[in-house]
């Protein structure tokens, strides 16, 4: 027998599967639980934390934001927000500081790295060229936020300032509404 809240409970559960919060699967499991009349279980809850209607993580889901552009790997068409592009660089960069302080506190006094520095330095080579695909699509989508062209991610060449001219342009908001390459991510 289902009661008015277990009801009320599961059009919730089926909007919210509607907008896109949680997954069919996710929907599938609560719906069961809740005609059988189970207690809620925290884990129960979305793993993913997507803005209702995108494909985007929500605001505060700033791990999302900062895989975001692992998932689109070397997707070079459409547009990406300034905060992707900080949360990747944000998370990239601790990753890699963490990793350097690794091999720095197990080098001795001549110099030399021990196993566990060898190891996190071999972690951050392959992290870098990892990493690499996906900064320069991310670089290209900015641009692209921006209704500039994708080549503009080669200034990133230029020795010395390129690569504090592209950080600049990074800091600047993306066109509102669609553009040349494509719908807001914004909207």
């Amino acid at each position: 027998m289902i009661d008015d809240e277990s009801l009320r409970n599961l059009e919730k559960l089926h909007k919210l599967k509607e907008e896109g919060v949680i997954t069919a699967e996710d929907f599938a499991a609560a719906k069961e639980r809740l005609l059988k009349g189970q207690p809620k279980r925290p884990q129960a809850l979305p793993m993913t934390m997507r803005a209702a209607g995108t494909g985007l993580p929500a605001e505060e889901d700033y791990l999302g934001w900062a895989l975001l552009p692992l998932k689109r790997y070397a997707q070079f068409d459409g547009r990406s927000t300034r905060k992707e592009f900080w949360m990747f660089l944000l998370a990239i960069n601790v990753v890699f500081a963490g990793l350097l302080t690794i091999a720095f506190i197990d080098t001795d006094y001549l110099g030399q790295l021990g196993m566990l520095g060898k190891v996190a330095v071999l972690v951050l080579v392959i992290g870098v060229l990892g990493a690499f695909v996906p900064y320069i699509a991310l670089l290209v989508r900015r641009f692209h936020d921006q209704n500039k062209s994708g080549w503009f991610a080669a200034i990133n060449l230029i020795p010395y300032l390129g690569a504090l001219i592209v950080l600049g342009f990074m800091l600047v908001q993306g066109d509102t509404g669609d553009n040349d390459y494509g719908p807001d991510p914004r909207a």
